[in-house]
């Protein structure tokens, strides 16, 4: 399948280079894992962009947040203090209780515009600020969805108190409402189907079971008014005996509606942590049936880029965008840049 895959020859198309820093005092680490649309005639994405707090001295780990004052402030931790494991170059853990009491960085969504697909503009704030409460850790992994005459976006809300989703609209990428957290945590990889079924609005979550019970899947949910979800239902699991998908696996780009069904990417993530893609094809009039999925990735980690960065390994799709029979597929590669890849639908859907 990778042969067939055609990676743009100018990936990555938005790198930290092309990023500057939301404040003098912070330093970006990543761009990637942006939701994207097309509309009148440009590509917009909204990326997830990673920004740290250089420390004072080598012993002091800083931690950015939001304050109450929507500006960030700074949380130092001591290096050298014996409570807590730096190993994990995205979070800071409790060693005795096994928690999470800090992320390294702090992630905005902020938006990027492209006349070609290819090369983008990005700009310096975000799209909208975060909430100092249910984002204080940050705002992560947007997905964006054209419903009607506007595009929602589903991200991932932040802070001490858990992962959430949390939903905004806008109607020409300039202006933007926050319509609250529509899933408590733990959850996110949530993306919308675009267009209602049989009178409903669809989505598709990844709840993170906790003590031994379930696993890390993708789920279904309806409702009548993009706020309230329900009937929840389990629709695929990691347990497919494929090494790739054998950790936990998580909805990728919203699905794209084909005449064979709703096509949707996913990532996969096997025992090593490395993010690979698949696909599955749900059933047009009743999407919590799987007509088909993939044994094997469609596109894993294999460039450079792709290979080595914040989080090495890792292909994660966010958007799939249909062009003249094909699927043009943004996604964040190992957690440091955004990349396009061009997939023909015939391939995909053979």
């Amino acid at each position: 399948m990778n042969t067939i895959i055609h990676r743009c020859r100018e990936n990555p198309v938005l790198t930290t280079g092309d990023i500057i820093p939301s404040q003098d005092d912070m330093k970006v680490i990543g761009v990637f894992n942006c939701g994207g649309a097309r509309f009148q005639g440009k590509t917009y994405l909204i990326c997830r962009v990673a920004e740290t707090m250089e420390p004072h001295d080598s012993r002091k780990f800083v931690v950015p947040v939001i304050g109450k004052n929507g500006h960030f402030a700074a949380e130092t931790l001591d290096r050298t203090d014996t409570r807590f494991d730096f190993s994990d170059g995205r979070i800071v853990v409790e060693k005795k209780t096994g928690k999470t009491i800090a992320l390294t960085s702090f992630s905005s969504l902020r938006l990027a515009v492209s006349e070609d697909g290819i090369h983008f503009s990005i700009a310096r704030k975000s799209c909208f600020p975060p909430d100092p409460v249910s984002e204080e850790w940050g705002m992560e992994d947007p997905r964006v969805t054209k419903l009607e005459d506007k595009f929602y976006i589903t991200y991932s809300s932040v802070s001490r108190n858990g992962v959430g989703v949390s939903l905004a609209e806008t109607k020409d990428f300039i202006t933007f409402r926050r319509l609250g957290m529509i899933l408590p945590p733990t959850n996110k990889d949530t993306v919308l189907f675009p267009r209602k079924i049989n009178g409903k609005y669809y989505l598709l979550h990844r709840p993170s079971m906790e003590g031994g019970i379930g696993d890390s899947d993708i789920w279904i949910a309806e409702s009548i008014d993009l706020l309230h979800w329900g009937n929840h239902r389990h629709l695929c699991g990691c347990r497919t005996g494929n090494p790739w998908e054998a950790k936990k696996i998580g909805a990728g780009t919203p699905p794209v509606l084909t005449d064979k069904g709703w096509l949707l990417l996913y990532h996969g993530v096997d025992a090593n942590e490395r993010y690979s893609t698949g696909a599955l094809l749900l059933d047009k009039n009743n999407p919590s049936t799987i007509v088909s999925r993939t044994v094997h990735p469609i596109l894993e980690p294999e460039m450079s880029y792709e290979k080595s960065g914040f989080f090495s390994e890792t292909v994660f799709p966010c958007t799939a965008l249909e062009e003249n029979r094909t699927l043009v597929i943004y996604y964040g590669a190992a957690d440091n840049s955004v990349c396009r890849a061009d997939i023909p639908l015939e391939v995909l859907l053979a």
